[in-house]
């Protein structure tokens, strides 16, 4: 059995809460939660997770919102700079 996902890319405030609970999901599902919620720790294995969190969260997010993303360096800085720009305010 094969399981085939689909995420819709982060479009702004219209769908902000649905695609941030459903990467956030992925993202535990692939043991990669961590990272993002807490930053990388100082080891190898841990900045790897890091760069794979970071490139899945940017794989999920309309292009033309990257340009504004280009210094942010870690998974926890692209999460929370996101959480900031799309929540509810």
């Amino acid at each position: 059995m094969t399981l085939q996902l689909h995420i819709e890319k982060l479009k702004g405030l219209d769908n902000y809460k649905a695609w941030s609970m459903t990467v956030r999901a992925y993202l535990e599902s692939e043991n990669l939660w961590s990272v993002v919620e807490n930053g990388p720790e100082n080891n190898e294995d841990s900045l790897l997770k890091d760069k794979r969190a970071k490139f899945i969260i940017l794989c999920l997010i309309e292009n033309k919102m990257c340009q504004f993303m280009v210094s942010i360096r870690t998974a926890k800085d692209l999460w929370q700079y996101l959480r900031a720009q799309h929540s509810m305010r």
